[in-house]
């Protein structure tokens, strides 16, 4: 089973820029909560729509890597996020909101690499002959009772089909 190629770079600097929002939206909050206790904190909420913009963040970041086919429309959520992030927690200490918004543009710029190393089976020419017809000399070579194929006399395995001769 093989790896599924996602934006590393692209994934790694928006999860990265959505915790560093996170973190500052926290702090924002807890700022916000302790200079208007006697207004019931509601400078804490403020802080709090920080931590969701950058929770988004995150969730969108994961996303890019778990569902890359997808990879435009996450790195553009992704770069709308980050600029709600200035609400909030102040763009992350303006440091979340760049490696969010860097991160969102290599998203959507990213092109998955073409794979040189794809193995191609070789399909056999169609048979003149139906499938299940029985092995018999026509011209030097015998033919598969399973699939029809063309075999070489001294052959024991087809090798089109795979089955016993």
């Amino acid at each position: 089973m093989t790896a599924k190629e996602y934006p590393g770079a692209a994934f790694g600097l928006s999860l990265a820029g959505g915790i560093i929002i996170i973190l500052v939206g926290l702090a924002v909050a807890v700022v916000g909560a302790i200079l208007t206790f006697f207004v019931a904190g509601m400078g804490g909420i403020f802080g709090l729509v920080g931590v969701f913009w950058g929770i988004l963040i995150v969730i969108f970041a994961n996303l890019l890597r778990t569902r890359p086919e997808q990879h435009a429309v996450w790195g553009i959520l992704i770069i709308v996020f980050s600029l709600f992030s200035w609400v909030g927690s102040f763009g992350g200490a303006v440091l979340g909101f760049l490696l969010a918004l860097v991160g969102g543009i290599l998203a959507i710029i990213w092109r998955p690499s073409v794979s040189t190393q794809a193995t191609t089976v070789m399909q056999p020419p169609p048979s003149t002959t139906t499938p299940g017809a029985t092995v018999g000399t026509a011209g030097g070579s015998d033919f598969c009772p399973n699939c029809g194929a063309a075999v070489e006399p001294e052959s024991k395995f087809c090798r089109a089909c795979g089955k016993p001769l």
